[in-house]
């Protein structure tokens, strides 16, 4: 007996009902896949920008910056050589010289807060500026006369990088030296003169620029900084000598001590003093001091000292403001 006809009530049967359901849940999990691979996409190139382009960027904004430092203290160390220079009678000591400094490398311009994080641009450095006294001085002998001890301070400049190697410029007695973590390097000579003379003695030129905090002495941060410079006095002194000189430098580590050396070493080089009788310079590793000697055997040596003082202040500079 044939089996009864099956009368549909809807307009679909069962079966297509279930092949159209799996094809949509089909259609859902490949559209959550293509999220999740796009997802995965983005986020390896996230990793990657911020594995190997922001800390190139950031290392060549911060190198560019340090190089920015070096020239300003480069300009600094002549522009106060000028005061001294041409300090005299018929000139105004006390004019006030004004430069300005920027304190960090400024990264991006702009930095999320909250639970974002800077991830296009490389994080600005940070920066310390400040006129300090670490207790250095040199110091200059002449038989049992006593003793003239001169401070050195310095005008110091403290990098605190993020990408680049942290380092620190500073301003002492006419020299500019650079200090990093495997030691410290003169980048412009200080101001001691030694040379032969056509007598065949020797001339001692030695000019102990002392500088001083007056008002604010240190800022830090991203932003500028205007540093103001007065020569306040000055002075000059030529005299013959026949007795024992000596000159002294006590510095802070031995590191400094170091740098000062190798820069006096070249300067006695290039002065080519060959008939000093029982000259001597002298650095003891770890004593952190140098030492230079001439005896009474030279006679009529050269000394001249000159003087220059100036008290330097730090002012803010209002960001937003070019």
């Amino acid at each position: 007996m044939p089996a009864p006809a099956t009368h549909y009530t809807s307009g679909m049967p069962p079966y297509r009902k279930i092949v159209r359901k799996q094809a949509d849940q089909e259609q859902a999990l490949s559209e959550v896949i293509g999220f999740v691979l796009i997802l995965g996409l983005i986020v390896i190139f996230i990793t990657l920008w911020m594995t190997y382009v922001v800390p190139a960027e950031g290392r060549e904004t911060e190198i560019r910056h340090m190089n920015d430092v070096r020239d300003w203290f480069t300009q600094y160390k002549i522009t106060l050589d000028s005061l001294w220079i041409n300090n005299g009678d018929d000139t105004l000591t006390g004019i006030t010289i004004s430069n300005s400094l920027t304190l960090g490398s400024q990264g991006g311009a702009t930095q999320a807060g909250g639970f974002y994080i800077p991830l296009m641009k490389p994080i600005g450095s940070t920066g310390g500026l400040a006129v300090v006294n670490y207790g250095e001085t040199i110091s200059i002998k002449i038989g049992a006369l006593p003793e003239r001890v001169y401070p050195l301070w310095v005008l110091e400049f403290n990098a605190s990088n993020n990408y680049w190697v942290p380092q620190t410029y500073y301003y002492q007695m006419g020299g500019v030296f650079l200090r990093q973590d495997r030691g410290t390097v003169t980048r412009v000579a200080p101001l001691i003169g030694l040379s032969g003379v056509e007598s065949g003695s020797v001339r001692i030129q030695l000019i102990p620029v002392n500088i001083s905090g007056g008002g604010q002495t240190s800022f830090s941060g991203q932003g500028p900084v205007r540093i103001d410079t007065r020569l306040t006095s000055g002075g000059y002194e030529k005299q013959q000598v026949n007795q024992n000189i000596w000159i002294n430098l006590t510095l802070r580590n031995d590191e400094t001590a170091r740098a000062w050396a190798n820069s006096i070493n070249e300067t006695w080089f290039l002065g080519d003093i060959t008939n000093c009788v029982g000259c001597t310079r002298q650095y003891t590793p770890g004593s952190k001091s140098f030492n230079i000697s001439i005896p009474s055997q030279n006679p009529n040596v050269e000394l001249i000292l000159i003087h220059a003082n100036y008290s330097v202040s730090l002012q803010s500079i209002a960001t937003g403001v070019t």
